[in-house]
């Protein structure tokens, strides 16, 4: 056997009469052949091929780019039949494993399961540079996830897979297990987060011969994720004979209609469940549920996509040949697809870009920055003065606000105190912050506050406003209020039904208001609270400078439209069974998905039709076309005209993490209400 080449017994034409020889053990000293010692991995010394260059000649072939990893064998001068014999003795650790008795029984004591974490961080994540050191609390992201980890009783190991010796440091000096640096080729941005995913696994078969009973993925950048989802997600794993389990996050209050940048519907829907997946037994109606997944959930409802963490099992059961299971007619085989974990909006936060960091910093900094407020909060509220500016002709406004009742525990069984709709932002209730800006930008517009309950009540008399009631359609969406405000049936009619109604109470409730038959409708939602007079006064202008021809007696509805909080591409299903579906070819990071639009349900205009389209708001943009111009590359597929508003301004506060998400948003918008410092807390 050449010096250059030392193999292992069964590396050399896989013979057996040589059984007490055995290549160095990675990192132990020599350098030659060592005796043969149970256990130890059949690897060549460390100064011919380093241990990390070997497991991943296996992961590239495990992962279908078996010639990449034969050239990697070869370039360290070793024989290409090497990787195929450590592909069979990563096999060999797995069969060995599955077929102890004492790992087989499927109802093995808790206390002895081997469950295993892994914590990946790449040191150059592209959207927040090396941000798993990046502070949260005043400690680093990595630093957290591992105490969480080790937080878990199940868990007995906490291992960090990293290619950057600064984020290894720490997350040695917190206390998890850093036993390799993953290799350059698995930490570029064009690299698959399976690629170093299956890396750990095969370091942990090939080099370590360990298969824990339950391996899971963690995340270091959901600071918001509560440790005992983990536990919960263990237990509903190993209880419902499944192999996988995938955590998806509830979705925020957000439209679920998408539009490209120039304005056309984007059709990017998740793909079907097979068969009907329709659930009788499941919740009726309504947004996502906290209720157990298990128990399954309508093929209507959609989750956005969570990589909080993930759980493979190794349990023997569930590695039944799919061809041998016809045959177990006593025992139903268990779906293909990972088991759903539905975690909290909150939990869901993955920080991908700055105003995420900035997020969870508000939400995890110190006190509450964003505590609820009540009808005497408002009855307090310093109303500001209004320039005495020109009111836009045949316009009436009205704010409508949702209908009060608990709010749901934004944290499942972690929050004592739930989330409302009602909250202070800077100081100032919600509901205030949005009629000030609307009356900043349209003074001595017509405006009455829509809705019921003692915050609407309070509101209006403060303002000293008209009360409406809130129109049947709006009233039937009780349970399902997180949808923004007019849906797509809606503007069918909505231009025919709602102004109608709004001015028959105007003229009801006010019988003095000049003139408001005839006039446009600007519904504003009252959750908005974010939105600042000046954005309200350009979407005015715009949406009322460009109308339809002028025989068609009026324009079209128009709808604010803002950068998407939740990509089509990362919506996730969920089928009766509690399986993850998922559409195919999605981009595994967010800053490699295309730039999506959506309707916000901030700002809507209906317009009225026998009214004129004039308008004489002032500070429209220079060079608005005329009341009667149709922009031509104007989508005719929509039935409203889209007027671009910022992320920020569109924010619909029903919780505190809206809020947080929107001041944060705010910040890199330039808001005035917030400031950097204010934003992100501490310095990055």
């Amino acid at each position: 056997m050449s010096a250059r080449h030392p193999l292992s017994p069964a590396q050399s034409n896989h013979a057996s009469d040589a059984p007490d020889l055995l290549p160095t053990q990675p990192g132990a000293p020599g350098g030659g052949l060592l005796p043969h010692l149970p256990g130890l991995p059949h690897l060549p010394d460390q100064a011919i091929m380093p241990a990390e260059q070997c497991v991943l000649a296996v992961t590239e072939s495990w992962l279908g780019r078996a010639d990449s990893g034969v050239r990697r064998v070869l370039a360290h001068g070793l024989p290409s039949s090497v990787l195929y014999d450590w592909i069979m003795d990563c096999g060999q650790v797995r069969h060995q494993h599955l077929c102890d008795p004492a790992r087989r029984d499927v109802n093995i004591p808790r206390a002895d399961w081997d469950v295993v974490a892994v914590i990946a961080a790449r040191g150059g994540s592209r959207g927040v540079p090396r941000k798993a050191l990046r502070t949260v609390g005043g400690v680093p992201l990595i630093a957290r996830a591992v105490a969480a980890c080790r937080s878990v009783e199940s868990i007995t190991r906490v291992m960090v897979n990293t290619d950057c010796p600064d984020i290894a440091a720490a997350a040695r000096a917190a206390g998890a297990d850093v036993p390799f640096l993953r290799p350059a080729e698995l930490a570029t941005d064009e690299a698959s987060p399976l690629d170093a995913w299956v890396f750990a696994q095969v370091w942990m078969l090939l080099v370590e011969r360990r298969v824990p009973d339950f391996l899971l993925s963690v995340s270091a950048t959901h600071p918001c994720l509560h440790p005992d989802e983990m536990r919960r997600a263990v237990d509903r794993l190993a209880a419902a004979n499944r192999p996988a389990l995938q955590t998806v996050a509830q979705l925020p209050a957000v439209s679920l209609e998408f539009l490209t940048p120039d304005f056309r519907p984007l059709d990017c829907e998740p793909a079907p469940a097979q068969g009907d997946g329709t659930n009788e037994s499941g919740p009726e109606g309504g947004g996502p549920r906290h209720g157990s997944p298990e128990h399954g959930y309508p093929n209507d409802e959609r989750f956005l996509q969570c990589g909080a963490f993930s759980i493979t099992c190794n349990r023997p059961y569930y590695h039944v040949q799919p061809w041998f299971r016809p045959y177990m007619t006593d025992i139903p085989a268990p779906p293909a697809e990972p088991l759903a974990h539905v975690l909290s909006a909150r939990q869901g936060v993955d920080i991908d870009e700055p105003w995420d960091l900035a997020t969870c910093r508000l939400l995890l900094d110190g006190d509450d920055p964003f505590p609820g407020c009540t009808p005497a909060d408002v009855a307090g509220h310093d109303i500001p003065g209004v320039e005495n500016m020109a009111a836009p002709a045949d316009l009436a406004c009205v704010v409508v606000l949702p209908p009060e009742g608990p709010g749901a525990p934004d944290d499942l069984e972690h929050v004592t105190e739930p989330d409302g709709t009602h909250l202070r932002i800077a100081g100032i209730p919600a509901p205030c912050r949005v009629l000030d800006a609307v009356r900043a930008a349209l003074p001595h517009v017509p405006l009455a506050v829509c809705g019921e309950g003692d915050m609407a009540r309070a509101v209006a008399r403060r303002y000293g406003l008209s009360l409406l009631p809130l129109p049947e359609f709006l009233a039937q969406r009780r349970a399902a209020w997180p949808v923004p405000l007019l849906a797509a049936g809606d503007l069918a009619t909505g231009s025919a039904v709602w102004p109608h109604t709004v001015l028959g109470a105007f003229a009801d409730a006010s019988p003095d208001a000049p003139g408001c038959s005839g006039r446009d409708i600007l519904c504003i939602d009252g959750r908005a609270a974010l939105l600042d007079a000046a954005t309200v006064h350009a979407f005015v202008g715009s949406a009322r400078a460009a109308s339809a021809p002028a025989n068609a007696g009026c324009g079209l509805p128009a709808c604010s439209v803002s950068p998407a909080p939740v990509h089509p591409a990362h919506l996730k299903r969920v089928d009766a069974a509690g399986s993850v579906l998922s559409a195919p070819g999605v981009p595994a990071r967010r800053q490699d998905l295309p730039d999506v639009l959506c309707r916000d349900g901030a700002l809507t205009l209906l317009r009225v039709g026998g009214g004129t389209t004039e308008s004489t708001t002032e500070g429209a943009a220079d060079g608005a076309p005329g009341p009667h111009y149709s922009p031509p590359d104007e989508s005719t597929s929509l039935p409203y005209r889209p007027i671009p508003i910022g992320r920020a301004q569109a924010t619909l506060v029903a919780s505190r993490l809206d809020a947080a998400q929107g001041m944060a948003l705010a910040t890199h918008d330039g808001h005035p209400d917030s400031t950097p410092q204010a934003a992100t807390g501490n310095a990055p």
